[in-house]
């Protein structure tokens, strides 16, 4: 009977698999990580996290002891790819060794935020527990901050280098967001020192030209990353665009020109004129 339970205690121990969970801490890390994501975090084997700043790594390890930090895999001049292939590697191998791992990400862990789609495929693909839990984003943040209703209007939001290298066809009624704007243009995959964009700016100006008036005002947004920090919210000319001096968290706001004409014919095929419309307007 006692060799059976612990053969029986062996087994378990050997049968048992890792689980996944993917978090965010929200911009504002401490005040916009979620209960959940906190919860996770504290019951967690391992932490893995990619947050900036030491405060909000010190907090993570004041709910956790046992973290690692992914920043560590970021060094300058380094290809993304390669950033991103050891950052899989460190999690699904933590995963594969049977420990339940919660990976914290900056903001939205599922916004602009390669590996952890990734990992998640090829640990669900090996039929390993995974899951991600929503998180404050920086256009969360964004439609606050800046009081732009994205319904009013529609929204397109894409990042810039991909805006200037694919054969997109804006429509500048809708607002447009455009992420990374500092790296518009760069296709090494490796990161620039800061001030290296003028160029892509250059080009990226004279491709929104194509749609916008040069005087159209446009936005260089960046959200408050601290409670007692104010966002930056830098409203300038379009054509002003490459004059500015954007950093790597720094987004390009371009709001809509104002809303098109009315389809009259499919209104009326509805049964709606332009009154039917304005009236709760004026009203």
């Amino acid at each position: 009977m006692v060799l059976d339970k612990i053969f029986s205690g062996a087994c378990m121990t050997q049968i048992k698999k890792g689980s996944l969970k993917v978090v965010g801490t929200g911009i504002h890390v401490v005040n916009q990580t979620t209960i959940s994501a906190r919860n996770h975090m504290e019951k967690a084997d391992v932490v893995y996290c990619a947050v900036p700043g030491p405060t909000a790594a010190h907090w993570i390890a004041s709910l956790n002891p046992n973290v690692v930090s992914l920043i560590d895999f970021y060094t300058e001049g380094r290809c993304r790819v390669d950033i991103y292939r050891d950052i899989i590697d460190a999690m699904a191998n933590a995963v594969r060794d049977g420990q339940q791992v919660v990976a914290v990400f900056y903001g939205h862990p599922g916004v602009f935020v390669t590996p952890t789609h990734k990992v998640m495929k090829i640990l669900r693909d090996e039929g390993y527990e995974v899951s991600m839990d929503p998180g404050v984003s920086a256009e969360d943040c964004l439609v606050a901050d800046l009081g732009i209703d994205p319904g009013m209007t529609g929204t397109q939001a894409m990042e810039a280098t991909q805006f200037l290298f694919y054969r997109h066809h804006i429509n500048p009624h809708h607002l447009l967001i455009l992420w990374q704007v500092s790296l518009s243009g760069e296709h090494t995959l490796k990161f620039m020192p800061q001030g290296e964009s003028v160029r892509g700016l250059e080009v990226l100006t004279e491709s929104l030209l194509s749609y916008y008036p040069p005087d159209h005002e446009v936005i260089l947004y960046e959200a408050a990353t601290m409670p007692m920090m104010a966002p930056r919210i830098e409203p300038m000319a379009l054509q002003d665009l490459p004059k500015s001096k954007p950093t790597l968290i720094s987004t390009l706001v371009v709001p809509s020109i104002g809303l098109p004409e009315f389809d009259t014919q499919t209104m009326a095929k509805l049964g709606i004129s332009i009154e039917d419309v304005m009236a709760p307007v004026k009203g």
